[in-house]
């Protein structure tokens, strides 16, 4: 230990003892090294249109440049934003991008303002994030929060809106699928359906694990939105509980979960795919009572 602490003290004095001989040098070798070039951030932030949703309400984000007082300010932003590397917006905490700025052949295409819609509830951290000559130019967020309190997932039962049509709902590309909703009323019976659509899926090729993709995303999402399925594994169990829970005759091939929260039965289902049918696998939900 005493061997260890002399070196050191001895090694501290040399330099310094040397260290009047080479400052001048050392102070020469510094003022020729290169400066870190300090970088302004740019004036572009990050607006969304509330900080309170729920679940496929639409959220608009919008682009604004905080020295710009102009007008048609989403014409002028390609412009003044064009020679960028990359603007890119994302959710904190997933890998998944939106690339705002695309360079293409000829030209490029620039995003100023677009909505997106959220499928589960929580708090969440947006990121806008621009890039030029390797150095981040531009950063700026914004937090919302995000709900749940329909009967089924936007559905309130006492006030359903767009029967009939089968609406989607955009995550951007921020996930790798989409989620589709379409509300019926059939005999006096009142339901919901919900399938996914998979980004860059050419329909008229064979997709062979496709319907596997279907199954395993519904599923997974239903349980993280309800919890564990109260009914799943026995196909005899399910098909009796599916006649007990459901009014709705359904054209189906098999009954997988069941799922029973406090205003709705939800079950996912599948069916052998025709040649005009899009989806193998769907939830299939109706209010209680």
């Amino acid at each position: 230990m005493l061997k260890y602490l002399s070196v050191f003290a001895f090694s501290t004095l040399l330099v310094l003892s040397c260290s009047d001989k080479y400052e001048q040098l050392d102070q020469d070798d510094k003022d020729k090294e290169p400066k870190d070039e300090t970088v302004k951030p740019l004036p572009l932030h990050l607006i969304a249109d509330t900080k309170n949703a729920g679940i496929y309400d639409m959220v608009v984000f919008t682009l604004k440049d905080s020295t710009y007082k102009g007008p048609n300010e989403s014409f002028v932003l390609p412009l003044m934003y064009s020679e960028l590397d990359s603007l890119i917006w994302k959710i904190e905490g997933t890998s998944q991008k939106f690339n705002l700025l695309r360079q293409q052949a000829g030209g490029y295409s620039f995003t100023t303002e677009w909505g997106h819609n959220f499928y589960l509830p929580g708090t969440y951290t947006t990121v806008l994030s621009g890039y030029k000559d390797n150095k981040q130019v531009i950063t700026d967020s914004t937090k919302m929060h995000i709900s749940a309190s329909a009967d089924f997932l936007n559905v309130s039962w006492d006030q359903v809106k767009n029967l009939d049509q089968n609406t989607g709902y955009t995550s951007n590309g921020t996930l790798g699928y989409e989620f589709q909703i379409l509300n019926r009323k059939k005999d006096d019976v009142l339901f919901s359906g919900l399938t996914v659509s998979f980004d860059s899926t050419d329909f008229r090729k064979p997709n062979p694990d496709l319907a596997d993709k279907e199954r395993e995303t519904l599923s997974t999402y239903i349980t993280q939105l309800y919890g564990k399925a109260a009914f799943e594994g026995d196909e005899a169990v399910l098909n009796q509980q599916f006649k007990q829970l459901f009014k709705s005759s359904v054209a189906k091939d098999k009954v997988l979960k069941i799922w029973k929260t406090k205003k709705s039965n939800i079950a996912l289902l599948y069916r052998k795919r025709e040649e005009s049918d899009i989806f193998h696998y769907w939830v299939h939900a109706e209010p209680i009572g």
